[in-house]
């Protein structure tokens, strides 16, 4: 059994009739481009690091709590305190 099929399946047989209401002048207007990312920064890297998944989950949680930072930015600061601690 293909799963892919499955879906469309269902998907066709819950048809939607067309959109009358045209995209708002707002929404238009903020389409465009973004701003380039740390991805496209040639000073960035991106890696890949194994913890643990309640460690993370909790990590995420405090962030979102005290909303001043993301996550790259925590992992960047605690890696530069770890070096300065090797000298």
């Amino acid at each position: 059994m293909n799963k892919f099929k499955d879906l469309l399946t269902v998907a066709a047989k819950q048809e939607r009739p067309p959109s009358t209401e045209p995209f708002s002048s707002t929404v238009r207007s903020t389409w465009g481009r973004r701003p380039p990312g740390k991805r496209s920064h040639p000073e960035f890297e991106q890696i890949t690091a194994y913890i643990r998944k309640d460690t993370h989950h909790a990590v995420k949680i405090a962030l979102l709590q005290n909303g001043k930072k993301e996550f790259s930015q925590l992992v960047e600061e605690l890696l530069c305190q770890w070096l300065r601690s090797q000298v």
